[in-house]
């Protein structure tokens, strides 16, 4: 017999199913990846685009004479604290060891927009006494409120606060 010459090797018949799962994978990935770069466009488009803006049922901002009647102010509770740790710079101190307890007074209420249109920023003065018959003034916001929207504030005062009124809504 004569020799013969070596032939290649036949490629596998069912190559086609060793790479399937690969491609499978593949574009189970682009697929992912593709739905994935839609949402987050859409998520960033929600912060970079200006949200709607509400129509006003009459241009401008109200008098103040006319906020102070239909921003309402209620709610509002006092917390006194003996434990008042005071700030120099901006950072905490330490209370100096037989120092006096500083007592500081936090008011937290809500504010509501009755004025039947949108009102950005609103702010009230308000005017506390203390038990000493001390007086002091400070402003509390509520941030921007939509037509009959409520919004929360807080505020402290050095000293035992007894008691608050609202001079003026801005």
């Amino acid at each position: 017999m004569a020799d013969v010459p070596p032939q290649p090797p036949k490629p596998p018949q069912n190559l086609w199913l060793a790479v399937l799962p690969g491609l499978l994978v593949f574009s189970a990935a682009t697929g992912m990846f593709i739905r994935s770069s839609m949402d987050t466009r859409a998520a960033a488009s929600a912060f970079t685009q200006p949200a709607p803006l509400e129509q006003p049922a009459s241009s401008g901002k109200p008098a103040e004479n006319e906020l102070l009647r239909c921003v309402e102010v209620y709610g509002v509770t006092m917390h006194t604290s003996e434990d008042y740790v005071p700030e120099r710079g901006g950072y905490a101190t330490a209370r100096r060891k037989n120092a006096p307890n500083y007592i500081s007074t936090v008011l937290r209420g809500m504010m509501r927009n009755n004025c039947g249109r949108p009102l950005p920023r609103v702010e009230a003065q308000l005017e506390v006494t203390a038990d000493d018959g001390a007086t002091g003034l400070g402003w509390v916001a509520a941030g921007n409120l939509a037509a009959g929207q409520g919004g929360s504030f807080e505020k402290a005062w050095m000293g035992r606060v007894t008691s608050y009124k609202v001079v003026r809504v801005r």
